[in-house]
């Protein structure tokens, strides 16, 4: 069921002070599941697709799939596109479909990244698609994208602005200290960063990297104006945990859609939290 944009969603986020959760799904199932969290809950959420999803089942036969599940859902579900640093892919997601977009030209240097996400904002917003950009590096793993440690570079409020205004992006994912993927230590994040450009710029922010945070953390990065927040490994977990999980309880039992069940229960169960998590005040 469609009620409201990717950006009106959002907005509605930044407003009251919570953030719509954006699941990574790869499958059916994992789809499925987050979606019958969502409706147990009665709030919106953002499917997110990888771009090696994208690649695995081609882009018509991807945004089918997900298409038919958003239209029986009686909440409302966005399809969305995750880290996409290929201009031409971007397009050709839009084309067959998706609600949204994140173009990732963070790895360009600044005045490249404007040009890309220009170009991509130019062809989606005709087509009534939203743009979701980044700025600064976010280290990690997530599917192709990876940025060592080393590398991973924070957002500064001047050039978020900067990026913001020109690329005309209509929501913005900036570093600001967390992680794609497992973390390894403590995550030192800019809070700051974020209640800025709250205040400073009219696009929603994005976080990314979800999977791990603290509750505390979770709930001050929305306060401070976090309204959209990515999770993905956790989701990846809970279908793999639960794949090893079923057959190390069930050894000799073939049932496939048992096992299904069991996974899908999991996945819901995770994505719930994070569901029920984004929403408290």
């Amino acid at each position: 069921m469609k009620t409201k944009t990717f950006l009106q969603e959002l907005q509605l986020a930044k407003t009251n002070n919570y953030a719509v959760g954006a699941f990574n799904i790869f499958n059916y199932l994992s789809a499925q599941a987050v979606i019958r969290a969502a409706e147990k809950l009665e709030c919106s959420v953002i499917l997110q697709t990888s771009t090696a999803t994208v690649k695995k089942f081609g882009t018509q036969e991807l945004n089918a799939m997900l298409r038919q599940l958003a239209w029986g859902a009686s909440v409302n579900v966005m399809i969305h596109l995750d880290h996409c640093q290929d201009v031409e892919m971007a397009k050709a997601c839009m084309d067959a479909g998706w609600d949204s977009i994140m173009f990732d030209g963070s790895h360009f240097p600044l005045e490249e990244n404007i040009a890309k996400s220009k170009e991509v904002v130019a062809y989606a917003h005709p087509r009534g698609i939203c743009v979701e950009g980044e700025l600064g590096k976010i280290s990690g793993v997530e599917d192709e994208l990876q940025v060592e440690a080393h590398n991973a570079t924070n957002a500064n409020l001047e050039d978020s602005i900067r990026y913001v205004n020109e690329s005309g992006v209509d929501a913005f994912a900036p570093a600001v200290g967390t992680a794609h993927g497992v973390y390894t230590g403590v995550p030192v994040i800019n809070f700051d960063l974020v209640a800025q450009l709250k205040d400073q710029i009219s696009a929603p922010v994005v976080i990314h990297g979800g999977t791990g945070l603290e509750e505390d953390v979770f709930k001050r990065l929305i306060k401070n104006g976090g309204a959209k927040v990515n999770v993905s490994t956790a989701i990846k977990h809970g279908y793999i945990d639960g794949c090893k999980e079923f057959i190390q309880e069930n050894p000799t039992k073939l049932e496939p859609l048992a096992m299904d069940r069991y996974i899908s229960e999991k996945i819901e169960s995770i994505a719930s939290y994070h569901m029920r998590l984004f929403r408290a005040r």
